[in-house]
């Protein structure tokens, strides 16, 4: 295949030089667009419901029953609460990262031989929210929420101790947990942004 060449030339000629034809040609454009509905919305004082799916800042989902059976399978081997995190300290969220030193995770060994997390902390500074930590937690603790006001004062505030991700978590799955799992929560708030969808065929 070969490649198209395009001619331009340098100079205008007369008649678009008096008519202002190329500048009338952008300006179509935008008389074009003039009347159309903005989807733009008026942040802060209106605010869009992201997806279910939406990659904001990470929770913690707890234990409360609802645990899948792979974390049923090592529950004896754990030291855990009702109500806190059910983070087995396994570092495979650490080890799918591309920016492993975003976690910091730690854990001791009880009396009785079973582990307790003591520690999980992520400084959301060095997260690209690419979700690879949640794809790959094995026990469905780690969870990417759809809150996406992250502004801070300080780069403490950047960093996301057990205590938050766990209300985190708490909170996302009590306000969207029984929302079925698609891209956009219903399709008011698709047509708001996308309009109504024209499926062919």
């Amino acid at each position: 295949m070969g490649v198209k060449r395009v001619s331009r030339r340098d100079v205008l000629n007369l008649v678009e030089t008096i008519f202002f034809i190329d500048f009338l040609k952008g300006l179509s454009v935008t008389l074009r667009n003039m009347l159309r509905k903005p989807i733009t919305t008026e942040y802060p004082a209106e605010k869009l419901t992201p997806p279910k799916r939406f990659r904001g800042a990470h929770g913690h989902f707890v234990w409360d029953g609802s645990e899948p059976d792979s974390l049923k399978a090592i529950e004896r081997y754990m030291s855990y609460e009702k109500g806190k995190s059910r983070c087995v300290a396994c570092y495979m969220c650490q080890t799918a990262c591309p920016m492993p030193t975003l976690f910091r995770i730690e854990a001791v060994q009880m009396p009785d031989g079973s582990k307790k997390v003591v520690r999980f902390d992520m400084n959301l500074l060095n997260c690209m929210f690419c979700g690879l930590c949640v794809d790959a937690c094995p026990v469905g603790c780690l969870t990417m929420t759809d809150l996406y006001e992250l502004a801070g004062y300080s780069r403490r505030d950047a960093v996301l101790r057990v205590e938050k991700l766990e209300r985190q978590g708490i909170d996302f799955k009590s306000r969207r947990g029984d929302e079925p799992d698609r891209i956009w929560s219903d399709d008011v708030h698709r047509e708001k942004l996308w309009g109504k969808i024209e499926w062919s065929g």
